[in-house]
């Protein structure tokens, strides 16, 4: 049985760091491909230090070319939240060992985090062939939480 966490309970959060994880920009096997389009795998993982009240999203993003079979470039960057008494806010299901988030916090943190990476993404293509590949304006709230493997 999951354990829900009460909606009411106030938030109180702060950026604490930004670090990047894994950072590529790989030059395209054919130069003759399209760079018209351009499509995003986005994932983002959770994971919380409850001792100090932390919890990190980890953006996990892969520019491929339109039809898929070339990896442009990549970035994995964890942001790092502080959560003031995050043991009232953020859970852990017995059942299954996952992280418990509210859902206004989880959309939140993924709308914040995905905007740190889009901003990153621009900082590291700039001046390269992939300058226009504009990670687009996402909503997370059709974001689906997929189970441990």
């Amino acid at each position: 049985m999951s354990q829900q966490r009460p909606a009411e309970t106030a938030i109180n959060l702060q950026l604490k760091g930004l670090e990047i994880l894994h950072a590529s920009c790989n030059v395209p096997e054919n130069p003759q491909v399209s760079m018209a389009n351009f499509h995003f795998n986005i994932n983002l993982d959770h994971k919380a230090e409850f001792s100090q009240n932390l919890l990190a999203v980890i953006v996990s993003v892969e520019v491929r070319s339109e039809d898929q079979q070339q990896v442009f470039g990549a970035l994995v960057l964890s942001n790092i939240f502080s959560i003031e008494n995050i043991d009232t806010v953020v859970g852990i299901d017995p059942e299954n060992g996952q992280l418990q988030i509210p859902q206004v916090l989880a959309e939140l943190l993924a709308t914040q985090s995905i905007a740190t990476a889009r901003g990153t993404l621009f900082g590291m293509f700039k001046g390269t062939f992939m300058h226009h590949a504009f990670l687009p304006i996402i909503d997370t709230r059709s974001f689906q939480p997929q189970p441990q493997q």
